[in-house]
């Protein structure tokens, strides 16, 4: 087991934590850019290197700064690897809420919808994908990344079932059909899925793929892809 350098953690925990309680959140203009840095250079080391081979002097020497600098804003490597979790987490939870299906929706809207929503998510997953990859990884081992994970599924989750009963009651899903379990299923098919593409590298037809997830999202509903006057 590789020995943990002492600048993995902050030099002067009492001073360093007023530092951060100050500053960390970048309430001033300089201060918020100085955090996006930080944020970018963890960003650029954590893909190029990965989780356990990081330093914190990687990080800075990225960045520009010094140490000082960033134990202003963070306590330690693992303290700016869960605030970029937590970032890509954040964007995730975004595109998940975005409503599938309005008050209003014809069957055409719906799948419109299902599609962009699908390929919303996919799009911000492939732009992460390495920070995907190591969230798996950390998950197992960091209780505060498997919060984040836990977070984001359990919005997805939420945000399909509901769509799904608007749509039961729309008569265009299964009326036999369980809306959570349902969500559940499809949410880990849709994750899943871009796991292995995106972040391991599993070749796919880019078209082909997000084209199949959406027709496999409507089949096990029982949504029909086209309906007559679509």
């Amino acid at each position: 087991m590789a020995v943990r350098s002492a600048q993995e953690f902050s030099p002067d925990a009492g001073t360093g934590a007023k530092r951060r309680a100050q500053y960390s959140s970048g309430a001033s203009e300089k201060g918020k850019r100085t955090r996006s840095l930080l944020l970018a250079a963890a960003r650029s080391v954590f893909e190029r290197v990965g989780y356990v081979d990081a330093r914190v002097a990687d990080i800075v020497t990225s960045a520009g700064v010094s140490h000082g600098t960033f134990y202003t804003y963070f306590e330690s490597k693992v303290e700016i690897f869960r605030a970029l979790i937590a970032e890509v987490s954040t964007e995730l939870v975004a595109v998940m809420e975005a409503p599938m299906v309005g008050d209003e929706s014809t069957h055409h809207d719906i799948v419109t919808r299902l599609r962009a929503a699908n390929g919303a998510y996919l799009d911000v997953y492939r732009k992460n994908a390495a920070l995907m990859m190591l969230n798996e990884q950390q998950a197992s081992i960091d209780p505060e990344v498997m919060k984040y994970r836990i977070e984001a599924r359990r919005a997805h989750v939420n945000r399909i079932t509901q769509s799904l009963r608007k749509m039961q009651r729309m008569g265009v899903a299964r009326r036999d059909l369980d809306c959570r379990t349902a969500a559940a299923a499809l949410a880990g098919m849709v994750s899943n899925f871009a796991y292995y593409w995106y972040a391991l590298g599993e070749p796919f037809d880019e078209e082909l793929a997000r084209t199949t997830l959406t027709d496999l999202w409507l089949g096990a509903i029982g949504c029909p892809r086209t309906q007559a006057g679509d």
